[in-house]
Order: C-alpha cells, then sequence, then structure tokens
C-alpha cells in the first residue's frame, strides 16, 4: 500500500514538473496603427450631427504579455491611442470648424490557439480577447450657430467589448519573438448609454458625453438633441510587438 501512494506522489510530481517546463512567459512592447470603423469613422460635421463619430486613424502603442502553454496561450496588454480629426462643422455654416480628440486606454485579457508549422520558426494563430476601455477627449467648435465656441472636454467612460484577432509569431531563437496581429475591437459591445441631460436645451450636453446610445429626447424638430441612433465605437488594428521570453 504504501508503495502504491509512494508510486502516484512519484507520477503527481513528475506531471507537475512536466506542465511547468512546457510554461513560458514572453513580455515586451507593442506599437501598430488604429483605425476606426462604422460609428467611430467618418468626418468633424458627422461628430456635430451626432451621427458618427468622425475619427481617423493613429498610431497605438503599450505593453504585451504571454504566458504559453503549449498550442493554447494566455494574453494581457495594455495601449494607449488618440484619435482626432478637423474639418467644418457644419455643411450649412461653410465657417464653422471642429476639432476632436479622444483618447483610448485599453487593457485586455484573452486566450490565443496556435496552429504550429513543423520545421518552422511561423507560428499562425487565432484569438478572442475581452477589452476594458477608458475613453476620453476633448472637442472645440468654431463659427457654429448652435454650440458655443470654445475646447470643452469629454467627460472619460469606461465600456466593456470584445476583440477577434488573427496574427503570427516568428521566432528568433529562444529568447526573441516578433508578434503580428490584425485585430477587430468591439469597443463598446456592452454599456451603450446616454448620459446627457436629456431636458438641456444646450445642445454642447451631446458632446461632453461619450453619448454612444441613443438621446431619449431626440427629434428631427429637435437640434439640442441630435443623437437619434446607438453609435457602435469599433477599430481595426495592425499591431507590431517584439517579445522577450523567459
Amino acid at each position: 500500500m504504501n508503495r502504491r501512494i509512494l508510486f502516484f506522489i512519484f507520477l503527481f510530481f513528475i506531471s507537475i514538473f512536466t506542465v511547468q517546463s512546457q510554461i513560458s512567459i514572453r513580455v515586451g512592447p507593442l506599437a501598430g496603427l488604429t483605425a476606426p470603423t462604422v460609428d467611430y469613422s467618418g468626418e468633424a460635421k458627422d461628430f456635430y450631427s451626432g451621427t458618427k463619430y468622425g475619427m481617423r486613424s493613429g498610431l497605438n502603442y503599450g505593453l504585451l504579455g504571454k504566458v504559453i502553454l503549449g498550442p493554447l496561450n494566455g494574453r494581457l496588454s495594455v495601449s494607449y491611442v488618440s484619435l482626432d480629426n478637423n474639418g467644418i462643422a457644419n455643411p450649412n455654416q461653410p465657417n464653422s470648424k471642429a476639432e476632436i480628440t479622444q483618447n483610448i486606454f485599453m487593457f485586455t485579457v484573452g486566450t490565443e490557439i496556435s496552429f504550429p508549422v513543423p520545421s518552422s520558426p511561423v507560428k499562425p494563430y487565432g484569438g478572442i480577447d475581452v477589452l476594458f476601455s477608458s475613453i476620453s477627449g476633448t472637442y472645440n467648435f468654431q463659427g457654429t450657430a448652435e454650440v458655443s465656441s470654445g475646447e470643452k472636454s469629454i467627460k472619460s467612460a469606461t465600456r466593456t467589448g470584445l476583440g477577434f484577432a488573427f496574427g503570427s509569431e516568428i521566432s528568433f531563437g529562444r529568447q526573441f519573438t516578433l508578434d503580428l496581429s490584425l485585430r477587430y475591437n468591439l469597443i463598446n459591445l456592452f454599456g451603450k448609454s446616454y448620459d446627457g441631460l436629456t431636458n438641456s436645451n444646450d445642445r454642447n450636453d451631446a458632446y461632453t458625453n461619450l453619448n454612444d446610445a441613443a438621446d431619449p429626447k431626440y427629434s428631427r424638430s429637435n437640434t439640442k438633441h441630435p443623437i437619434g441612433n446607438d453609435r457602435s465605437i469599433v477599430t481595426i488594428q495592425i499591431i507590431a510587438a517584439l517579445l522577450f521570453g523567459f
């Protein structure tokens, strides 16, 4: 009986050692391009009209960490991007101008499944992430009849979403890995809300919050409440990361 117990204890420690020997950690900086799409893209006049956010592409950077567990990996990242745009605010007022900036601080946690290529340093993968984002910014209208001029802040808002990715790791020895990925991020999949004052007669109230849900007071005849539909904040990212193994 004692021999059996010792034998199973021996197998238990061998299995732990085997699993641990297959685990590795990789950490490194990331950088890339973030392109807004769906309702997050557009022009400055779209931001003024309340139909879209009117953002254009910007550079993102951050830090990426991976826990390698064979073909199934864990992924953590922290990144920041600042997007902006400017142009005519109201087409009916040619001298009107709008400048918009939005900043996204994003934390992601997810998993990847890889498809190793035999005898090759290239390892393709597909992945899914849960996204936690904080969005803030500023806007500045000039020469618009319905909005006072000057720079104003967009209150910080948090949103939860999902991200989908296809990528590839390229190994350089045992210590270095170049990670390239294309990512589709549904940033505000959960938690859309209209946080402005629904009884406000100031059109600025539509812009000082993220307001990605429709204004309950919206009507075509009420120009003080221009946001008539929910708006989806979606980005496409091209990411490159240089990871160092431990």
